[in-house]
């Protein structure tokens, strides 16, 4: 590097005219301008590498873009990162690293590579994902979604969710706390960020108060069988609110059922683990009822995969608040939703004294803390839970008959 009498000026520079071969001004301190045979002028900077000592150099623009004054500007920054043992070129690169690392990793991208991750190895249901997807874009993107995630900090989480707890929906805010810590705990074991800012959140807000699905009692069964049966809704919609009340299943496995799944011989319905909620297969005996109501759907649906296919989207599985809307339109708002049947035919059953407890848990799928105990079981009921399922057919049955000629 040459020693420098006098400093470049602007004049200097533009009156640099490029010849042949290419040729350097130099400005001091490692500055220096090379003057291209195309015309070109580029500042570069030559140092001695902290650690090796090894000469080195960097382009740092074009000239007139970069002037002299921000030339040398530049140069002194790299001057005193190096009299603090940072190479300039290392100090560059890790810049742009970072800020391609907060563009692409915002907590909305992250989010989304989390749930198709989940929808991969948890199975669930894409009209579930669609449901989680909708929450957080709604709740959680507009003011965070953009933010890079390392940014986000438990106090800004706090701030974010304070206006949703104000609006009173409890339930909701938990069910969003549950999903920010999930997305956090997956970008924590993928390296993206150090520790989870949701964890502890939920000690911070109100807890939702636990209420029971609503269900309507047994004696109020005639007048929703009548009503059903009169109801301005699809012959599809009102088979598929049939099979859920009579099978004691819950609504996303009732729109999940597939004709392939169905054992019409042997009079069972073979439902998937990754169908149910506790993830365990489970086993349905099909009533005479039940039997008649894919007798209904085999012309409509048979060739199909799914014995309830969407009227939108024939290839895939109705949506499962399809009966729930049905059950609004039908005037039982707030009286029974689709998951309240359930409730409706154990309470029938308890009520009749002709079954065992175990016998009811295992026909609502219900998990025990002992999984071989529980799996034992399920098989050792299927003869009890058959005559349990054939029990609640007629028991509807005869009650819509009594409704009907009182």
């Amino acid at each position: 590097m040459p020693k420098v009498a006098t400093k470049l000026t602007d004049t200097e520079i533009k009156k640099a005219k490029p010849t042949e071969k290419e040729f350097t001004l130099w400005d001091g301190d490692g500055l220096f301008l090379r003057i291209k045979p195309s015309g070109k002028k580029i500042w570069h900077l030559a140092y001695a590498a902290p650690v090796s000592k090894k000469r080195s150099k960097m382009s740092l623009g074009f000239y007139p873009h970069l002037t002299l004054a921000q030339a040398r500007a530049l140069r002194d920054e790299y001057l005193s990162l190096l009299a603090n043992g940072i190479d300039p070129q290392s100090h560059n690169e890790q810049k742009a690293n970072a800020l391609k690392d907060a563009a692409e990793h915002t907590l909305q991208t992250v989010a989304k590579q989390w749930l198709e991750e989940k929808v991969k190895t948890s199975g669930i249901s894409e009209d579930h994902a669609k449901d989680i997807w909708r929450s957080l874009e709604k709740n959680i993107f507009p003011g965070l979604g953009h933010l890079p995630i390392k940014e986000i900090r438990p106090k800004l989480l706090k701030q974010h969710l304070d206006p949703i707890e104000q609006r009173g929906v409890l339930e909701t805010l938990r069910r969003i706390i549950s999903r920010l810590n999930e997305i956090f705990r997956w970008a924590a074991t993928e390296e993206l960020i150090e520790f989870n800012p949701a964890d502890n959140l939920g000690h911070r807000f109100s807890k939702p108060k636990k209420q029971n699905m609503p269900a309507l009692p047994p004696n109020e069964l005639p007048r929703f069988m009548i009503a059903l049966s009169n109801a301005s809704i699809r012959l599809e919609t009102r088979l598929l609110i049939e099979w859920q009340l009579l099978t004691w299943v819950r609504p996303g496995e009732a729109v999940r059922a597939r004709w392939g799944d169905i054992d019409v011989k042997n009079k069972f319905w073979n439902i998937p683990p990754e169908f149910m909620k506790m993830k365990r297969p489970h086993k349905v005996p099909l009533s005479k009822e039940v039997l008649r109501i894919l007798e209904k759907m085999q012309p409509i649906s048979g060739h199909r995969e799914w014995v309830f296919p969407s009227i939108k989207a024939p290839l895939n599985h109705m949506h499962e608040q399809t009966a729930n809307a049905a059950i609004i339109r039908m005037g039982f708002g707030g009286e029974l939703v689709a998951h309240g049947m359930r409730s409706l035919a154990r309470t029938a059953a308890e009520e009749s004294g002709k079954f065992r407890t175990e016998v009811l848990e295992a026909a609502l799928a219900h998990s025990k803390k002992d999984e071989i105990i529980a799996s034992y079981n399920r098989a050792e009921y299927l003869v009890e839970r058959a005559e349990l399922m054939q029990w609640w057919s007629d028991y509807g049955q005869a009650q819509k008959y009594k409704f009907m000629v009182a």
